[in-house]
């Protein structure tokens, strides 16, 4: 449960709708979670960049980027 509410598919507007849109095209889910940074599109875009900085874009393989991803989230990162 969240406590900010989530935008609803129709609400997105301005960056956030290019960024949920995008996702959807790429068929990737648009979860609650992304729908409630979509209030402050910078803070979605941020997320966005992160997530795509670490996750599919490098030589790693999914396996290493998710025990990067653990041991970052472990240590207070």
């Amino acid at each position: 449960m969240t406590w900010i509410r989530p935008l609803k598919m129709d609400e997105a507007e301005g960056a956030s709708k290019e960024i949920i849109d995008n996702l959807r095209k790429r068929g990737r889910p648009v979860s609650k979670f992304r729908l409630a940074l979509g209030r402050r599109p910078p803070v979605l875009a941020g997320r966005e960049a992160m997530r795509s900085a670490t996750r599919g874009g490098t030589t790693l393989g999914l396996r290493r980027e998710e025990m990067i991803s653990f041991y970052v989230a472990a240590h207070g990162g």
